[in-house]
């Protein structure tokens, strides 16, 4: 057995990477977890809507499309930079110090190769945008690709052993710190699209430091590669998935830009944004403690599949009220945040809104994925369903960002159910569990969006119904909360299901004999 580095025996490293003590209430830490994911995620909803608003009145849409042309080539880079390797430090049952080690220099020397691949995709970037100005940028924001591998295991480690306090502090920091010096470089500096790349860098340098500083874990000399090289198979097929995820996110970016220019796509990126809080503020982090528990539960079948639902039911209701509020109120909240003059910007986002819960709920199919070690299948999938989102677009582009959203709407309501029906496959769940236990959820969405397209379509034909839907943005929401609070939480709380699902988190303890086959 090789030596431990001095001053760390390899007792002390065991234990640093032990997760054994954490299966001792598991559910109480899961759900202190979502608390804490949550309230940090406001929080960071808070910070990006603040910097959103700004910089929107401090720049221009052709900035904020300028940066989106070069992000289009470092993200479609850096997705292979964590090549999956930290969803398997979070996945698998137990590692230990040299396979981490293994994933971090992986991930380190990757981050590193890919710099340079982005600088050599610079000129291309630039020839089929047509704007000499994407050349440096996408050589200046390729440098967060590295900075951002090399915190990629420490921040697995972190999810891993349930640190969420650590996590979301080490990401609210970064971002403030992101945010703060890019008002600072467009509003005291005038470095106009330049500020949108320095809060990039200053993020990623920020984030990664702070997950070093919190994690005690520290990579060594590898004495043995062995258990890396399944680990790297796992994260190779996780990392296509993520591949193919970045083609599904960033396609419409690049058809966009590319056909439009960077003023028209400018107005597109700034209505996603908006369309994809939602997803930043609840499903990501109830995903991010959710699937290291149903990771630490997969030996249990049962179990496991009651903790799924009970997750999936409580992630809806939460996020269909946020759905239907930002459906019906996209032109109002765009002009809140960026300002009258970006009215384009509240039509695309109307039309992005039409398939939210439909997004939101397609991650659901990855969580049973990914917690059972089925990237090879979840990479299946995501290549099937980008090649003919991306056709879509393609034909959809002609009509401009507005018909790209529109085919984004439409491949989103098909793909959900038929992801749901694969992701089931082989496990204790059946696709109808899945839809008896969403169908509340998506039936009050659609019923509610539809009663107020209805108020706004019949004008004063009838006053009450008027005066419900076209109140303005405060009556609405408040219209809105209270019709669903009547239909949709009373009832899912006064027939107990509410109180069990969250009986379920709270009551998951986990033995380790319970882990062992």
């Amino acid at each position: 057995m090789t030596k431990a580095p001095s001053g760390r025996s390899d007792t002390s490293k065991s234990s640093v990477l032990s997760s054994e003590h954490l299966t001792r209430d598991l559910g109480r830490r899961t759900a202190s977890g979502g608390g804490i994911a949550l309230c940090a995620q406001a929080l960071i909803l808070l910070t990006q809507v603040g910097y959103m608003a700004l910089m929107a009145r401090l720049l221009q849409p052709d900035d904020f499309g300028l940066v989106a042309m070069a992000a289009s080539v470092t993200a479609f880079v850096g997705v292979f930079a964590d090549l999956g390797l930290s969803m398997v430090t979070v996945q698998r049952k137990e590692v230990d110090h040299d396979t981490v080690s293994a994933l971090f220099f992986v991930n380190l020397g990757v981050g590193f190769g890919l710099m340079p691949l982005a600088w050599l995709m610079a000129p291309v970037a630039t020839w089929l945008f047509n704007d000499p100005r994407v050349f440096h940028l996408v050589l200046i924001l390729a440098i967060a690709i590295p900075i951002t591998a090399a915190g990629a295991q420490h921040k697995a480690l972190l999810i891993r052993h349930m640190r969420w306090m650590s996590l979301h502090s080490v990401n609210l920091g970064s971002l403030v710190c992101g945010c703060a010096v890019g008002v600072a470089m467009a509003w005291g500096w005038h470095f106009e699209y330049w500020s949108l790349a320095g809060a990039t860098l200053t993020t990623a340098l920020v984030g990664t430091t702070g997950q070093w500083v919190l994690s005690p874990w520290r990579p060594t000399r590898v004495a043995n590669w062995r258990n890396a090289r399944s680990a790297i198979s796992f994260g190779i097929n996780y990392s296509g998935s993520q591949f193919t995820n970045y083609i599904n996110r960033q396609s419409d970016n690049v058809l966009v830009g590319w056909k439009s220019g960077p003023n028209e796509l400018g107005f597109y990126t700034r209505a996603y944004s908006l369309f994809m809080l939602p997803m930043t503020l609840i499903s990501g982090p109830i995903g991010s403690v959710i699937i290291p528990m149903l990771s630490r539960l997969q030996t249990q079948p049962d179990k496991w599949a009651r903790t799924y639902l009970s997750a999936m039911r409580l992630t809806l209701m939460i996020n269909t009220i946020l759905c239907i509020l930002i459906t019906i109120n996209a032109q109002e909240i765009v002009e809140i945040v960026y300002g009258e003059n970006w009215s384009k910007s509240g039509t695309i986002l109307a039309i992005l809104s039409l398939s939210l819960i439909t997004s939101i709920s397609g991650q659901f199919g990855g969580w049973a994925l990914i917690s059972l070690g089925r990237a090879r299948e979840l990479f299946v999938f995501s290549i099937f369903s980008s090649l003919i989102r991306f056709a879509l677009f393609l034909f959809a582009i002609q009509w401009g960002a507005p018909g790209v959203a529109v085919a984004w709407c439409i491949t989103s309501w098909v793909f959900t159910p038929v992801l749901w029906l694969y992701a089931t496959r082989g496990t204790e769940l059946r696709f109808k569990d899945l839809v008896k236990a969403s169908s509340l959820f998506f039936f009050a969405y659609i019923a509610i969006v539809a009663l107020f397209i209805l108020g706004e379509s019949v004008g004063t034909s009838f006053n009450a119904l008027s005066m419900l839907t076209e109140g303005g943005l405060v009556l609405k929401t408040i219209s809105t909360m209270l019709i669903y609070g009547a239909f949709v939480v009373a009832p899912y709380r006064f027939a107990g299901s509410m109180w069990e699902d969250m009986r379920l988190f709270l009551d998951k303890d986990v033995h380790p004999e319970d882990l062992k086959h």
